[in-house]
């Protein structure tokens, strides 16, 4: 280019000398053209010579700079730098052009960054993502997936390989390939959990992309939710029935005296009304243990904390106990303590736990039978106990004695709401503490224990 401009500007001189060299002639005698032409055509040539050399000179010293920025651009070395450096060298007619370079290049370059800077966040979101992720081409080949969507399928998912073949379910298969263009098709599959061997529910949602074409696929682990929707369907069934029988026997009194026990058998009437409270009393006291789990379970409980005597919770709330035991023909014993051992608890709550243990204790102790109970310092810790020589527990039900309404007794004969236990540990739990249940099988009888934090600070009371 800057060749041809440089013979364009020799032509244009030469012409211009021919020119000259016509007009000068036009005026001067034929006798003087002998000796005007060849000075004229001579000067006329060293001109056209000249402004050839100082056209190739200027083209070059203007094309020079954009040739060097050229090379740079295909071997990447180019930059803001760079970019600067050819414009302070670049004669006044190029500059212009290398600064609106130098502008575009610098925008161009802080987007490039803050793609590269939304790419890795989104890469970390999917990396990340609680829920499974997946992305088909066109034949159902998996393009993109991340690891919660092998977790929650329970093997690994490679690229590449087809959907039926990497997940084997064919009611997700089914499901994907039913997926409507331009909205999503939600559904609940039934499918093993691959770490625990146990079933659990999946929800599909299936859509496709844009171009119709691929497909996205997101799966959510709905397990617990569903869990947590049979365990409220049981705790109202539950409920429901706990009610059921006071409610039936207040009923059945309550007609009996209508029907006229009042008045022809006061003595029968009294012992009626009699039950009448003691059936108000089990409503009153389901009520009140329903109110005391619901806050404890949202963590409304207000606790009054301060130092105190592990020995002396214990020993107030088994004393409080052993008439009752010993009506049961039960022997209840406090074996040897470590003393002066101080735990930070509500007492009034610390001995709520211990009355329901040392209570359960006695409901499945049999006449003749033997509680024991003690504390010890374990670690940072002290641990409260109560064993017994009862019916004991079965080993697949231990770890649900602490569960809402679950009674051992699959009939659901034996006395009590089934609260119990589950209040002892949402209590213990508020205190920072743990509980646990072990037995060594049906007639072993059963030890209950929780441990709460030790003040280790010496307390004055």
């Amino acid at each position: 280019m800057t060749g041809r401009f440089a013979w364009l500007t020799v032509c244009l001189v030469a012409g211009t000398v021919v020119t000259m060299l016509l007009i000068g002639l036009a005026f001067l005698p034929v006798s003087d053209w002998e000796v005007f032409v060849p000075a004229a055509a001579l000067a006329g040539g060293a001109v056209v010579l000249l402004a050839a050399t100082a056209v190739e000179i200027m083209g070059r010293r203007l094309a020079q700079p954009l040739r060097r920025m050229v090379r740079s651009i295909d071997a990447g070395e180019v930059g803001q730098a760079t970019l600067g450096e050819f414009a302070q060298q670049a004669p006044v007619e190029v500059a212009p052009l290398l600064y609106a370079l130098q502008r575009a290049q610098s925008g161009q370059r802080g987007a490039l960054e803050q793609l590269e800077r939304d790419r890795g966040q989104m890469a970390a979101l999917f990396e990340h993502l609680a829920d499974g992720v997946l992305v088909l081409d066109p034949d159902e080949r998996i393009v993109l997936s991340n690891p919660a969507a092998a977790r929650l399928l329970g093997r690994p998912l490679a690229s590449g390989h087809a959907l039926s073949e990497a997940v084997r379910d064919p009611q997700l298969v089914e499901l994907v390939r039913a997926a409507p263009s331009g909205e999503s098709a939600v559904h609940l599959i039934d499918m093993p959990n691959g770490q625990s061997g146990r079933r659990g529910w999946l929800q599909v949602i299936a859509t496709r992309f844009p171009d119709a074409a691929r497909r996205l696929v997101v799966l959510q682990d709905v397990t617990e939710l569903r869990r947590t929707e049979a365990a409220r369907r049981e705790c109202v069934a539950n409920v429901s029935h706990e009610l059921r029988t006071p409610v039936a026997a207040l009923k059945a009194l309550v007609e009996t005296l209508e029907g006229g026990a009042l008045e022809d058998d006061p003595e029968v009437a009294r012992d009626f009304l009699q039950r009448m409270h003691i059936e108000v009393d089990g409503l009153a006291n389901l009520v009140n243990e329903l109110l005391d789990l619901a806050r404890a379970e949202a963590g409304r409980l207000e606790l009054d904390i301060e130092p105190c005597l592990s020995d002396d919770l214990l020993r107030s709330s088994v004393e409080r106990m052993r008439p009752y035991a010993e009506q049961m023909g039960l022997d209840v014993e406090v074996l040897q303590n470590d003393a002066g051992v101080v735990v930070r608890a509500d007492a009034r709550r610390i001995g709520q736990v211990l009355a329901n243990l040392l209570a359960n204790a006695v409901k499945f102790t049999p006449p003749g039978g033997r509680i024991e109970a003690g504390t010890r310092a374990v670690d940072g810790s002290v641990e409260f106990w109560v064993t017994d020589t009862g019916v004991g527990i079965d080993a697949d039900q231990l770890g649900r004695v602490f569960e809402r309404f679950y009674k051992t007794d699959p009939s659901r004969t034996s006395a009590g709401t089934g609260l119990g236990l589950a209040i002892c540990k949402h209590l213990v739990i508020a205190h920072r503490g743990t509980i646990r249940a072990e037995s060594a099988g049906v007639g072993q009888g059963a030890i209950f224990s929780f441990r709460l934090p030790r003040e280790m600070e010496p307390a004055r009371f």
